[in-house]
């Protein structure tokens, strides 16, 4: 029997649009009126998670958000952030000279809680920033930057060869071994805390509550939700994930746009 519920937003939860279907909306509603929490699992920002949570209600059943690919765990119960797995400043200072270093045309996004800090400015962020209703500001100096930042975006112009890719992930576990850098397309990767994930995340929340994790469903499409895939008793994947996610899936659900999510809940809780 499922216990809990974890989604992804983008390309799972939310249509093309950004958007929460009807169908989406009343099938997360019923299953938490039958006591079963939906939880947000997601590589948005924090605050940004929690608005999108409330608009299934988490709030009203006292229910988690997971922000940043697992680097943020909020409580509506306790009202307050009960997991960070945070990079310091010190360390995120280091991490920015070195991946400069290794190519100077790259863009950084170093996402905290509530904001956005980039190493430049570029067009390219402007609907992005629009989605997210972000703020973010420019780093001109990372000597003198002293934030401490859950996760770091690195995105590239053009996508390097196979030969570079593999040295560049090669070099970065040698030089932080205490990081994690995860692919997410040919273009971009995320940089996080040592074994932390959406996977990582879901296993502490189940602990914490008590409750068996093969009893648990993660809805996602992407890489960075294989993590929470291979570790849930019942891994959904969208119709529009790639096949080598979809190979992960006890269970494949229409696509984003044909409400997987309320398909998935139906499939196996509500009917």
């Amino acid at each position: 029997m499922i216990k809990i519920i974890f989604t992804d937003l983008d390309g799972t939860l939310l249509d093309s649009y950004g958007k929460i279907s009807d169908d989406n909306f009343n099938a997360c509603i019923k299953v938490q009126q039958q006591g079963i929490p939906v939880v947000v699992n997601t590589g948005r920002y924090g605050e940004n998670a929690l608005k999108i949570a409330k608009r299934i209600k988490v709030d009203q059943y006292l229910g988690y958000v997971i922000g940043n690919d697992g680097s943020e765990i909020w409580s509506f119960k306790d009202k307050k952030w009960i997991y960070l797995s945070q990079i310091d400043a010190k360390m995120t200072n280091k991490l920015a000279q070195w991946l400069l270093k290794f190519d100077d045309k790259i863009l950084l996004n170093f996402s905290c809680l509530n904001r956005f800090y980039v190493n430049r400015l570029y067009d390219r962020w402007q609907h992005w920033l629009a989605q997210l209703e972000v703020e973010m500001s420019e780093v001109e100096d990372f000597n003198n930057f002293a934030q401490t930042i859950s996760r770091i975006m690195v995105i590239l112009e053009k996508p390097w060869d196979q030969e570079k890719t593999k040295r560049f992930i090669n070099q970065f576990n040698q030089e932080f071994p205490n990081l994690t850098i995860t692919q997410y397309h040919a273009k971009s990767f995320s940089i996080a805390q040592e074994n932390t994930n959406k996977g990582t995340a879901i296993i502490w929340l189940c602990h914490h509550l008590g409750l068996d994790i093969k009893q648990a469903m993660a809805i996602g499409d992407n890489a960075n939700d294989l993590s929470m895939l291979k570790v849930v008793g019942f891994p959904i994947v969208m119709d529009n994930s790639a096949d080598n996610v979809k190979k992960y899936a006890k269970w494949v659900a229409p696509n984003n746009d044909n409400h997987g999510v309320a398909s998935a809940i139906e499939h196996y809780i509500t009917k």
